[in-house]
């Protein structure tokens, strides 16, 4: 019988212009894939900064870039050291809890001020919950009961599960609580704050936007023309690929 699973394969990232393709087509790569090889956020981020931005720069020279993304996990992954709610116990330290960058705090009293805010104890061990928000004041004394985050039923009723939405802000929760912070509302992806420390611009475009991304039509294009030549096996998938892409 055949093996489970997707099989080999190709990964394709390349970069469009509205004139073309980024760098003539020596910005893309492909990457065969399948097993435990796959394309990830630290893959892409590679790329963008060791090839599209330089290939920008140099074929587009003293013009500033907006990268649009496709709305990816891998596109929105963020630095090992973000300011992440959910990477957080509720108290210090933990099993493979990384350790966050410093952050700056706004005093909500007066806006132009504010203090800087260590994320680890002198230990090197990172804060939990419960003490970042203590240190800010934002700790709840007369709840003796706060939680690190509220839980939700799971689909099939019989147990819980962490609530997302408290990740997004509010106050139910010791997550919620500091999700709402500014500092931790402005963290932004790893592949933002590269491109943008490079000097340039980055949208992502919403989920589900197929219709509305030119990206997703010449995807469309080269699979066609690599379905119409076809001959179903990886030596000609290899060869078939640059090909469909250089004949969009």
């Amino acid at each position: 019988m055949r093996k489970k699973g997707r099989g080999k394969g190709l990964h394709v990232s390349d970069f469009l212009t509205p004139i073309g393709r980024l760098g003539d087509g020596n910005t893309c790569v492909i990457m065969p894939c399948g097993g435990d090889t796959w394309w990830t956020g630290d893959k892409l981020l590679a790329q963008v900064v060791e090839k599209a931005i330089p290939d920008f720069e140099g074929q587009f020279p003293g013009c500033q870039a907006l990268f649009a993304f496709d709305n990816s996990r891998n596109h929105l992954k963020y630095a090992d050291n973000a300011l992440r709610v959910s990477e957080m116990n509720l108290e210090q330290g933990g099993i493979n809890k990384k350790v966050m960058r410093n952050t700056w705090v706004i005093d909500p009293r007066e806006p132009n001020c504010g203090y800087m805010q260590s994320m680890t104890l002198p230990s090197g061990i990172p804060k939990g919950l419960k003490l970042v928000l203590i240190e800010r004041g934002l700790w709840p004394n007369d709840e003796p009961n706060f939680r690190a985050q509220c839980s939700v039923p799971t689909k099939n009723g019989k147990g819980t599960k962490p609530n997302p939405q408290c990740l997004q802000g509010g106050s139910c929760c010791a997550r919620a609580r500091l999700a709402s912070q500014p500092d931790f509302q402005a963290q932004k992806s790893q592949l933002q704050e590269a491109i943008e420390q490079a000097g340039h611009l980055v949208i992502f475009y919403l989920a589900f936007h197929c219709e509305m991304n030119f990206i997703e039509y010449y995807w469309g294009a080269g699979k066609q023309y690599t379905r119409r030549n076809c001959e179903y096996d990886f030596d000609s998938l290899a060869r078939l690929v640059p090909e469909a892409l250089a004949s969009v």
